[in-house]
């Protein structure tokens, strides 16, 4: 059987290589970061690994090809469910709870279905880790803060890392 992750991971790539020269660097460290990010807390959480970290490659593809963030969440839903069609690598079930998850990775401040809630909390956990002197936005902080306290982590304990 192919590898349906990684046949991902190259559509992936030259998207980000075709569109966004310029900001190459920053979208190929948080898509794979937030596929990475999904890997663990779906382990962590008893779900389908794979599935999390496709939902993480492909929650910021909007944003990758027409370079704008406004509505990616639902834009990019619905370009990457063409993607995963085109791609026929992936059951109609997969695609829905992958193009629901993009959806919603927004909306940090609700709580949503499993996978949705593992792509959020990815997300939030690439971005405040990126760079761990740099603050954490408002409104991902009480998302960030209960995932430390998920992960038996605290932020003084990472920045003291450092």
């Amino acid at each position: 059987m192919e590898n349906r992750l990684e046949s991902l991971r190259n559509e992936i790539d030259r998207l980000i290589y075709k569109n966004q020269p310029k900001e190459s660097r920053y979208f190929v460290s948080h898509l794979y970061g937030v596929s990475q990010f999904c890997v663990l807390l779906a382990v962590r959480r008893s779900l389908n690994a794979e599935l999390a970290a496709t939902c993480g490659m492909l929650h910021d593809i909007y944003q990758i090809t027409a370079g704008e963030r406004e509505k990616h969440a639902k834009r990019g839903a619905k370009q990457a469910g063409i993607m995963l069609e085109r791609m026929k690598m992936y059951t109609d079930r997969e695609i829905s709870i992958i193009t629901t998850a993009i959806a919603r990775h927004s909306k940090k401040h609700a709580v949503h279905e499993p996978y949705d809630e593992v792509l959020k909390d990815a997300d939030v956990m690439d971005h405040c880790l990126y760079n761990p002197h740099f603050p954490v936005s408002e409104k991902e902080t009480a998302r960030y803060n209960n995932l430390l306290r998920e992960l038996n982590c605290s932020a003084v304990g990472l920045i003291a890392a450092l």
